[in-house]
């Protein structure tokens, strides 16, 4: 009997010990996104990094540290790695899609912009889907789609993302910079 009492908190340790590891993540990566906020990027990104290293499938962590690093322009590749992992846990996320889209539409990735564009078509944001696509076929492929242009600038669409933002400015630039008249 004793020995079944001493077998009970063992495992009742070891449970506690799992949940505390568990919520170490979670807490630095709320510790990380109030950097974030108050503008210290590097510590923001230190404790990011510490909460992956307590749980590298941290939604949080992965997804803001892809975001931080994409917004950088630093490093896209690191970028990307921490964004789809976090897409993996929220696959229809247009937000991530965005910034993924970004990267390997910069890098000219046409099978991983295609599988980016598949993600889109699964997700509920139709309008980021068209948007999506417009800038696909803008900077991979040097098509324009002047009724499409229109409606975006008019509803604002591409503002609603830093990244929409940056490749929509990248697309006004590449086809459309002769007949801006903004």
């Amino acid at each position: 009997m004793e020995m079944r009492q001493k077998f009970r908190y063992a495992i009742i340790l070891l449970m506690s010990q799992i949940a505390l590891n568990c919520d170490s993540s979670g807490e630095l990566a709320s510790k990380a996104r109030e950097k974030e906020a108050q503008g210290n990027t590097a510590e923001a990104l230190y404790y990011y990094d510490l909460a992956l290293r307590e749980n590298p499938e941290n939604f949080t962590a992965n997804k803001n540290l892809g975001i931080l690093l994409a917004e950088s322009g630093e490093a896209p590749g690191s970028a990307a790695l921490y964004l789809e992992k976090a897409l993996k846990k929220d696959p229809k996320n247009p937000e991530i899609l965005l910034y993924l889209l970004e990267i390997y539409l910069l890098a000219g990735s046409k099978d991983e912009t295609e599988t980016i564009l598949r993600g889109f078509s699964e997700s509920w944001d139709k309008d980021r889907e068209s948007l999506a696509r417009f800038l696909s076929s803008c900077i991979l492929d040097s098509k324009k789609n002047v009724s499409e242009r229109k409606r975006f600038i008019e509803n604002r669409i591409p503002e609603s993302n830093p990244a929409s933002k940056r490749l929509f400015a990248v697309c006004e630039k590449k086809l459309y910079e002769e007949t801006s008249g903004k």
